[in-house]
């Protein structure tokens, strides 16, 4: 699976596609240099097949190219894989 990362500012969610295909979206909300990632979403089909965490990496890999915002994750699963992948610390310490 190729994810694309589109960044959504005016509905403040990025949608993540695999050809013309939804496959999630994450929404935020971003203030004073903090984005705050409030809920991650993957089709039912989708679930415990790795892609929410496809879906946040693709996220937070745009955020870490094209931001220098601070991510402070707030849906639980966000928080969860933040925790499981430490290489990605670096985005809450900026």
């Amino acid at each position: 699976m190729t994810l694309t990362v589109t960044h959504e500012p005016d509905s403040e969610r990025y949608t993540v596609h695999d050809g013309e295909e939804l496959r999630g979206f994450i929404a935020y909300d971003r203030r004073d240099g903090v984005v705050q990632l409030i809920h991650v979403e993957v089709p039912p089909f989708l679930r415990n097949k790795g892609v929410g965490g496809e879906v946040v990496q693709a996220v937070l890999d745009h955020l870490r190219s094209e931001s220098t915002d601070r991510v402070q994750p707030r849906c639980p699963f966000a928080v969860m894989w933040m925790r499981r992948h430490p290489e990605y610390a670096d985005l809450t310490e900026r």
